[in-house]
This record gives structure tokens, sequence and C-alpha cells, in this order.
């Protein structure tokens, strides 16, 4: 997760500017995020894909599911909840659906995601009905290309998905990613990441810092520009 927090009207002096190179960009992004996300970083480049279990990934699924299309501050206020309202995958594997949602839809009433969730906890019972988790993580779980099969994962959030669970040097290629590939004359979010890579850093967590300081003070000047 990514969860956005009140941040205090003083985070402006830290703005990145997209007059200024790539580099210089994430080098401001990189200290604002040390400053006001430290905890959320550390937590990300941290997640080991080996040490994932079966709760850590459906946490971050829900996460993921309900944070496509929604805004990251909405979430973070909404997710606590919905995993509360949801409970664990083998419990709700066994409810009707119609009785899940019932508990869900005053949190979010978004149908189509709760039964992305549902479907999701049965799938991974079934599973686990003739696999250990670890075999079933390895096997289907252990890129963007199998991650993109599971219920409401797209192409995109297979990415975002994956870097969650650990798979580190995947690149979400979000709007404010794509807006500022772009904007500084890079093929993709991908080659963004790459140019502005410090050593030993993963390209998951050089976007995430990208997407901390882009999602805080917006890129639609990018757009507006053009």
């Amino acid at each position: 997760m990514e969860p956005h927090r009140p941040l205090p009207a003083s985070i402006k002096k830290h703005q990145s500017s997209l007059q200024d190179s790539p580099k210089e960009y994430f080098k401001k992004a990189y200290a604002f995020v040390k400053k006001f996300h430290r905890q959320e970083l550390d937590f990300i480049q941290s997640t080991k894909f080996e040490k994932v279990d079966e709760d850590f990934f459906f946490k971050e699924y829900i996460w993921v599911v309900y944070a496509s299309g929604f805004s990251a501050k909405v979430v973070s206020k909404m997710h606590p909840q919905l995993v509360d309202a949801f409970g664990y995958f083998d419990q709700l594997s066994q409810r009707n659906f119609d009785g899940v949602f019932d508990r869900v839809k005053s949190i979010c009433k978004n149908r189509q995601k709760a039964k992305a969730v549902h479907s999701m906890a049965v799938l991974m019972s079934l599973k686990l009905e003739t696999q250990i988790w670890d075999e079933f993580k390895n096997s289907e779980l252990n890129s963007p290309e199998k991650l993109v099969k599971l219920p409401y994962i797209g192409k995109i959030t297979c990415y975002h998905l994956a870097r969650n669970i650990g798979l580190l040097n995947f690149v979400k290629p979000d709007l404010h990613l794509v807006r500022m590939a772009d904007h500084w004359g890079c093929a993709n979010a991908v080659e963004l990441c790459k140019a502005v890579q410090p050593k030993g850093m993963p390209l998951g967590i050089v976007d995430l810092i990208f997407w901390y300081a882009a999602s805080t003070f917006g890129t639609i000047e990018i757009k507006t520009d053009r």
C-alpha cells in the first residue's frame, strides 16, 4: 500500500518543478518522500516477495483493486474498513456474494470491485486446496504477466500489484508517470525511471518516489501546456 496522509501546508517548499530536469525533479521528490512518507517508503522497499503470505497478498490485492480509478487519498480512508468488512480470504470464499456486498456497500458502492475481491478469495481457497501457498505464489503470482489474469487486474494495475508484493523491479505506467515521461522525452515510464535510477535502488521504488511527488503536487500542467 502507498497511502496518502494529511500533510501540512509547508509541503509546498518541497515541491518538485516540472521545469526541472528529470534528475533534479527526482532529487527533490526523494527528499519530499523521505520527509513525509518515510514509513510507507520503508515498508514497500523492505517487502520481499519470498516472504509474502496469503493475508499480506490479499490485503494488497484489495488495495490495488480499489485504488484503480480512485484517488489514493480516498482509498487510504476506506481500505482499513474494507479489509475488516471482507475479512480473511478463506472465510470470505464461503460467503454468499450478496451477503458480502451488503457488508461492503456502506464503505464503497462499487459492486464490480467487491465482486472481484470475492472472486479472488474463492480462487485462492480453491488453489490452496491442492497446493501450499508458496507453490501457488511462485507459479501464478510471480510476474505482472501472470497477475493480469486475476479478477479486475489490468495491464497497468498488474505492475502496481507486482511492486506492492515485493516484485520491486517493475514500474507502474500510471497517468502521472506517462505524462512525465512524455514531457521529458523518454520513451516510456520505465525509461524515465532508468534515467534517474540511483545505484542499488529498484525501479519500482524510483516509480514510487516519482508517484508520491506527482500525485501530491500534480502533473496536469503538462497536459494543459500542450
